[in-house]
């Protein structure tokens, strides 16, 4: 059998030094006719139109799978395969031949989930208007149902930009931005993608904001028009409002006895390593930190430290699990069906350093502690849209384990010395606080798809 892999770029490369030792390439395929005719890794490029002609089996190589996806549905090419999982040369098999013929359907619109940490699906699935059909798609678990419901909606809500050709989109993205983004960082990789970014974000009918200075920081990091704009607020943090926080806790981890519960999220790195090839910006990492030493001082001042790494950056294990030590994982949220954000509220208090979470916990309320270990180097080698970092953040600052000891007694069980600094960057970050923002999205999705005109009830939750 022979395989065709369409996507002759960075990731057709990829996949096919994967692949090519267990399928029988013959050919690339490419949208871009400047290439049709030529070769790519020695091997000649051809036309999507000549695949219609061969007997061939087709392997989508490309971020822009959604989009071929339905080009091939257009050529009455309904079987096809992509790669089961990257870094593996495992293939999952498409067959849309089950559906009949599949037609956008006008009022559905198709959720595009990811990671159960901070991701819009759990807020927005949940049945608010009568008159659209929402479907929820896990990007984890690409098979018949993710494409069938993507060619069949009208209208797809994305949260990490993905490429929805020229259906009608709306693009939540995954944060406020604390820190620099594609034109505004210094890191090459990250500007290195800062043109097909503006590119897609540009194609998306609307970019939803939280606040106007949401849109300033978006606008410059991506060089969009201010227009693009909606602001409707993040649909996870209607779940700070919504959920019975502690509840939530003690169904993913069992019963929690102690007194006060803290959630550390430190952000995603991909650079500032030590020779080792290990981390140095964690709370484990603090000059003078002993883990017998912080153990007892959980236990002595009855807190319970839950940690959650980042989804991409799993790599190192930070602490040893104890009584008073747990790790998150997306594993056991997965299993629970449960949100990060479902359990947010039920903490005492948030300790991290760049990640957006501290935007989105700034409505709970409650203390946050920062720990920016690496803070002169990440601002010199990635950059910050919050600078002066100080200025900014509102919380109790450690950069070495006896201020973090005593930040935690500070917030935990002192005054609160920062809830009008809270207030204030609430204010700018957040132009609504009411647990209504799923609802926002939703109406903006019946606008878009001119839905609006219809006499139409809105569900109560």
């Amino acid at each position: 059998m022979k395989f065709v892999l369409f996507g002759a770029g960075l990731l057709g490369k990829s996949y096919y030094s994967m692949l090519k030792d267990k399928y029988d390439i013959a050919y690339f395929a490419d949208n871009n006719p400047k290439k049709h005719g030529t070769t790519f890794l020695d091997i000649t490029i051809i036309s999507p139109e000549e695949i219609s002609e061969m007997d061939i089996q087709i392997i989508i190589t490309s971020s822009y799978h959604l989009e071929i996806a339905e080009q091939l549905y257009a050529m009455g090419i309904k079987e096809f395969y992509i790669p089961s999982k990257y870094g593996t040369a495992d293939l999952t098999h498409i067959d849309l031949i089950e559906y009949g013929v599949i037609q956008e359907i006008p009022n559905k619109i198709c959720i595009i989930g990811h990671y159960n940490a901070g991701a819009v699906s759990k807020a927005l699935r949940n049945k608010l208007y009568d008159d659209i059909q929402v479907v929820l798609v896990k990007d984890s678990k690409k098979n018949n149902e993710y494409y069938y419901h993507y060619l069949s909606s009208s209208l797809i809500i994305t949260q990490y930009s993905e490429h929805c050709g020229e259906k009608k989109s709306i693009e939540l993205w995954h944060g406020f931005p604390i820190k620099t983004l594609y034109f505004m960082s210094h890191e090459k990789s990250e500007r290195s993608l800062a043109n097909s970014k503006k590119e897609i974000f540009n194609k998306k009918t609307a970019v939803c904001s939280m606040s106007h200075l949401y849109s300033i920081f978006m606008g410059y990091c991506l060089h969009l028009d201010f227009e693009k704009f909606v602001v409707t607020g993040y649909p996870r943090n209607d779940m700070i409002f919504k959920s019975d926080g502690r509840k939530m806790l003690e169904k993913l981890i069992g019963p929690t006895n102690q007194r006060k519960i803290l959630l550390y999220v430190p952000t995603y790195r991909e650079s500032l390593y030590t020779k080792n090839g290990e981390s140095t910006a964690f709370i484990s990492d603090m000059v003078g930190y002993d883990e017998k030493v912080f153990n007892d001082f959980l236990i002595e001042n009855d807190i319970l430290f839950l940690y959650k790494q980042h989804a991409v950056q799993l790599n190192r294990k930070m602490f040893n699990n104890s009584i008073n030590i747990i790790e998150i994982t997306d594993d056991m949220l997965h299993s629970s069906d449960m949100d990060l954000y479902e359990i947010l509220n039920g903490v005492d208090g948030l300790i991290s350093d760049y990640s957006s979470i501290i935007i989105d916990f700034l409505l709970t309320d409650k203390p946050i502690i920062l720990t920016p270990l690496d803070l002169e180097q990440y601002s010199k080698t990635r950059g910050l849209m919050m600078e002066p970092y100080d200025a900014w953040m509102p919380g109790e600052i450690a950069l070495d384990y006896n201020q973090f000891q005593q930040a935690v007694i500070d917030s935990l069980y002192g005054d609160d010395k920062f809830k009008k600094d809270r207030a204030r960057l609430k204010r700018i970050t957040h132009k609504y606080a009411d647990g209504n923002s799923s609802k926002r999205v939703l109406a903006l999705a019946r606008n878009l798809l001119e839905l609006d005109g219809q006499d139409t009830k809105v569900l109560e939750d």
